[in-house]
């Protein structure tokens, strides 16, 4: 009885999901669509009566999996479903802060374990003394090997002021130990900046590595910090940047164009809106923007209205090519559907969706006569960017970064330039 009523659940709310994503656009009628649908459903009562090992039946799965099948028809690469543990994720995403140890982690395949990637600076992981590459056996005495990657993950993490128990082996040491670690609150901050000495002044550096919540005010922080120091120029780096929010585009976007279109969205039901610039209370200093093919969705959204509006060269390679906007919509289970409702174009009405925004002036990550050992675009190791990634700190390599050397060398340009009109 028990197992019949969990399958009635998932057929329920699959087909309100159905129903939520079709009857409010009326592209079929009720009856037409449960007819459409009809053969779900008896796949679904077949399982729960038929299948010879029905009392191991997992209705979560069937459901998780029935739901992304469901999107997957949309042959859209943009619209994905996050079941409640999953979606702990992507609220990390957005808000860049969780309660946990503070590290980098991966899954070890060959010992089942989670591998420590980097402890960050100044966490809990850190001063618990973890180093790169300990393997975590158990956590508060459950085998890891038991749990999956995201159990795990979140068997780590918990309110700060809580402890956790954990089991490590030490690899190269083959030494087993526990040691107890009490959470804190972590916080991922997404903008990184230093000031690089040249010839001509101080140029500021300027890294933001995702688009959430506490974008605006860190970028805020870094520019007026820089500001302090006379900078003369800024490169900004949005090199491998996902994307993320589009409100924090608007307003990072704002911060470098007076007045103006940054991007244009429009979606169904003829919605159409042109979000402006918030205004700009910072001093309109020589720029270069950095990009290549990870630099994806609000990344393209700044860097085309920068590019557009003139304000700064675009330096290194095609951007991704992502326009289409996702739209967050909750389910009665705990999860999430991101549902792409719209696309956007750039202020000159340019449509980059899989084609990406063309950089003024191309770069390759490395060199055709750099050697095989020559480095990615950003030069920078996994374990030295998860390192800092609680800190504010921007870790350059002009001897291995082609594409920063460059942009600096434009940069140092337009100083110049300017200089020179200016005498």
């Amino acid at each position: 009885m028990k197992r019949f009523l969990k399958a009635f659940v998932v057929l329920l709310i699959v087909f309100s999901i159905i129903l939520g994503a079709w009857s409010s656009s009326a592209k079929l009628k009720m009856d037409e669509l449960y007819k459409k649908f009809q053969p779900f459903f008896e796949t679904l009562f077949y399982i729960n009566n038929e299948f010879y090992e029905n009392e191991k039946v997992d209705y979560d799965k069937l459901l998780d999996e029935s739901i992304r099948g469901l999107l997957s028809g949309l042959d859209d690469p943009y619209s994905n479903y996050f079941n409640p543990q999953e979606k702990i994720e992507t609220e990390i995403d957005t808000k860049s802060k969780y309660g946990g140890l503070g590290m980098e982690v991966t899954y070890d395949a060959k010992y089942k374990a989670i591998r420590v990637v980097t402890p960050m600076d100044n966490t809990p992981a850190e001063k618990a003394g973890l180093k790169p590459g300990d393997l975590i056996i158990t956590i508060d005495g459950s085998p890891v090997n038991k749990m999956s990657y995201l159990e795990a993950v979140n068997h780590l993490r918990g309110e700060p002021g809580t402890k956790v128990k954990i089991e490590i082996y030490r690899e190269d040491e083959q030494k087993t130990f526990e040691i107890v670690v009490e959470r804190a609150l972590i916080n991922i901050k997404t903008v990184k900046y230093e000031v690089i000495d040249t010839p001509v002044g101080k140029v500021g550096y300027l890294r933001l590595v995702r688009f959430s919540e506490p974008s605006s005010q860190e970028m805020d922080n870094a520019l007026n910090e820089l500001l302090k120091r006379n900078i003369v120029g800024l490169l900004f780096d949005l090199r491998n940047n996902p994307g993320g929010l589009l409100s924090a585009a608007i307003e990072v976007a704002s911060k470098f164009i007076d007045e103006g279109p940054i991007v244009k969205v429009t979606g169904t039901n003829n919605f159409s809106k042109t979000y402006n610039s918030l205004g700009n209370d910072y001093p309109n200093l020589p720029m270069v923007v950095l990009v290549n093919k990870g630099s994806a969705s609000a990344s393209e959204i700044v860097t085309g209205a920068l590019k557009d509006h003139r304000i700064a060269t675009v330096v290194g390679e095609t951007t991704f090519g992502k326009a289409a906007v996702q739209t967050v919509l909750p389910l009665s289970n705990g999860a999430e559907i991101w549902l792409t409702t719209a696309h956007y174009f750039t202020p000159s009405g340019l449509d980059i969706h899989r084609k990406g925004i063309e950089p003024d002036v191309v770069v390759k990550a490395v060199q055709e006569n750099d050697s095989k050992s020559a480095t990615d675009t950003t030069a920078v190791s996994t374990d030295i960017e998860g390192k800092y990634l609680t800190t504010t700190k921007a870790v350059i390599d002009l001897e291995k970064d082609a594409q920063l050397r460059k942009a600096l060398e434009i940069i140092i340009n337009k100083i110049t330039e300017g200089l020179i009109q200016a005498g």
